[in-house]
């Protein structure tokens, strides 16, 4: 999604990329000259669908458009359009004297009086604080008004002046009202980036309603009640996951099932672009593992000749079933097993665990210590991703927290005993102190558990039938 953003903002670096020339040529045919909003989004932590969209939309037009007004997607919005309607058909008089009658009986007390046409017209033309803001409310003056004529006036608009947060429209209109906006400024189609959708609707997996209210509401990004968007809005969704599996044990029996058909009915509004597993490897050589010059390409490509004379069982076993000798360097200094494992794990993850971030934490971590001629050990995951934030769901939540403890409480005490060191003490010691060296080397193969309990039951046999330990006759 970032480098289609790039692509369609015209950045010369992304167009420039010789394996995306032909898709390039391809799409020029339709967007050569075009002129495209694109709208980012980040939807975590968003009231309900329309505060993310709607909101998030006005949200960007303020910073992009600052001269532009703030299309009127707000509830309140209309209620200023009724309120205006009303003060034409009753005169200014009559109508300010009404907004001023029940002043005391307001929530705001004497700041809701003394209404006239000024403070009226300066109530409405003040913006509402974007959402983006950390101290986000709406606006003083528009809510002083709001609360105004919903005590007079317009008392079926009682649910705005209870919300501490600005109300919007329905998605359905309000969609239409940004196509609208957005057509005025000189746009040809709006393009909606929405990258933590999915994540969001899976964060309220306990609360049904919610999911299957906010859910429905996806197809109205596809399909509108009226058709009255005068220019498209294209919908990119990065669905991260499977919904049915994100749920978990949060939905059971029937209402599962019918939260899996309400799935499908979603997902068939939209076309599906996959994106394989395979395909990390090329993304990873040239966002993590590019080398700095032509002279380090040839250093790490006699690096990688030499470490690749071992021995083929050894070699069959990095390279698993899926990979072969051209990923191996495409990923090198890590492992085709290392990635395999990766992809596995890292779909557990929260978005902050990325595969691609993980990998780059790999390196950092051993940036001071990884020679020219070394593969990443698949261990060294274990620290990177157990350590590191917890996992998306409860389910595997769990997984993570016994496998952290069969480690710390079971494992390491044992590698510890074997080795005569602590592990404290490894970390202390310098990087090529022999027993740091075994320690280490040790910690990271897989942990022959018959073995090493073997030897502590062994130890525990002698220690029970010496003769000083024997029972008295």
């Amino acid at each position: 999604m970032a480098i289609l953003h790039l692509i369609l903002h015209r950045d010369p670096a992304a167009r420039s990329l010789a394996k995306l020339a032909a898709v390039i040529d391809r799409a020029n045919q339709w967007t050569e000259g075009k002129n495209f909003l694109l709208v980012p989004y980040h939807m975590i932590g968003a009231k309900n669908m329309e505060a993310g969209i709607l909101g998030g939309y006005a949200d960007f037009i303020r910073a992009k458009h600052p001269e532009a007004s703030i299309p009127a997607i707000y509830l309140v919005d209309d209620l200023f359009r009724d309120a205006a309607r009303l003060r034409r058909s009753m005169g200014d008089e009559p109508f300010f004297d009404g907004l001023d009658a029940t002043s005391g009986d307001s929530d705001w007390g004497e700041l809701e009086g003394d209404w006239n046409a000024e403070r009226f017209e300066a109530a409405i033309a003040t913006p509402p604080i974007p959402e983006s803001d950390p101290n986000f409310a709406p606006s003083e003056p528009r809510r002083e008004l709001a609360s105004a004529l919903i005590k007079t006036y317009f008392q079926s608009y009682e649910n705005i002046r209870r919300s501490d947060r600005e109300a919007y429209v329905s998605l359905d209109a309000g969609l239409s009202i940004i196509s609208q906006h957005a057509k005025s400024l000189g746009y040809d189609a709006i393009i909606l980036f929405l990258d933590e959708l999915i994540l969001w609707i899976a964060s309220h997996a306990a609360d049904r309603q919610f999911m299957h209210q906010e859910g429905q509401k996806l197809s109205k990004l596809v399909e509108a009640q009226k058709a009255d968007r005068p220019i498209p809005l294209v919908s990119f969704v990065a669905r991260q996951r499977d919904l049915g599996e994100l749920v978990g044990e949060n939905i059971t029996g029937a209402d599962r099932l019918n939260f899996s058909d309400a799935l499908k009915h979603w997902e068939g509004r939209f076309h599906k672009l996959t994106l394989e597993d395979r395909n990390l490897p090329a993304i990873a050589e040239v966002r993590v593992l590019k080398p700095v010059s032509d002279s380090a390409r040839e250093e790490l490509d006699a690096a990688f000749e030499q470490t690749a004379r071992i021995r083929q069982d050894v070699m069959n076993t990095l390279l698993t079933t899926k990979y072969n000798r051209d990923i191996f360097r495409q990923v090198y200094p890590f492992s085709p097993a290392l990635v395999d494992t990766l992809v596995g794990v890292s779909s557990l993850l929260q978005r902050e665990r990325t595969a691609l971030k993980v990998m780059m934490l790999l390196l950092v971590a051993q940036r001071d210590t990884l020679q020219l001629g070394d593969i990443v050990p698949v261990g060294d995951l274990f620290d990177v991703i157990a350590h590191g934030d917890e996992a998306f769901n409860q389910e595997m939540a769990i997984q993570f927290e016994n496998a952290k403890r069969l480690y710390h409480l079971k494992l390491l005490p044992l590698l510890e005993t074997r080795h005569g060191i602590h592990k404290i003490d490894v970390d202390t010691l310098p990087f090529d102190d022999q027993k740091a060296v075994a320690f280490r080397m040790r910690r990271r193969q897989p942990i022959d558990l018959v073995e090493l309990c073997g030897d502590r039951r062994q130890r525990y046999r002698r220690q029970r039938t010496r003769p000083d330990r024997a029972k008295p006759s």
